[in-house]
């Protein structure tokens, strides 16, 4: 059984929170990004440092999970695995990605888009400026079930929120793609 995406998510939302810290300041701490915009409207600075440093934290968790997946794999000892992890989460650069390209606009989503009242116009199917490389062939190939998934959630949100701006609808797909299981796919993220 791969543990691996429950530790990701375990070590994510552990990120603890100050005595001081309210309960939006906590969460957007945490990488939320609806908690993230809601301190935006009081203090857009802290709201956005806030998300970058929870990505930075996720993409550090994703790395060393991925040195360590590949130690224990090549059967390395307990000592080699443990100093794997900590190379990879001091290293700056997410793991060389050799899988798909990602076009996080999908045709799906692009239907989607053409009936919102507020976005239609602003995306286009397989759009360059949203485009994440996979970590490998297994991470993306093809339209696997995680990216239905994935698609379905997007045009959902679309449905529900018919007011939302370019900038709420971009932000909600940087939460998906910042999400650890995904992370684990997009190590760099789009």
């Amino acid at each position: 059984m791969n543990l691996l995406p429950l530790l990701l998510v375990l070590v994510t939302t552990q990120i603890p929170c100050g005595p001081r810290e309210f309960s939006d300041t906590c969460k957007c701490k945490q990488g939320m990004a609806t908690a993230c915009e809601a301190l935006r409207q009081t203090d857009k600075k802290l709201a956005d440092a806030l998300e970058a440093a929870a990505r930075q934290e996720a993409r550090k968790v994703a790395e060393a999970a991925y040195a360590q997946q590949g130690a224990e794999e090549s059967g390395a000892s307990d000592s080699e695995v443990e100093e794997a992890a900590q190379v990879s989460s001091d290293s700056p650069e997410p793991p060389e990605c050799t899988g798909q390209n990602h076009h996080i606009i999908s045709k799906r989503i692009a239907r989607a888009l053409k009936n919102h009242p507020i976005l239609k116009g602003l995306y286009k199917a397989r759009d360059p400026r949203f485009v994440a490389q996979a970590k490998d062939e297994e991470s993306h190939c093809g339209y696997q079930q995680w990216h239905r998934d994935v698609d379905r959630e997007v045009v959902e949100w679309l449905r529900e929120h018919s007011k939302a701006t370019s900038r709420q609808f971009e932000d909600f797909l940087r939460e998906i793609y910042s999400r650890p299981e995904m992370l684990a796919r997009f190590p760099k993220g789009y």
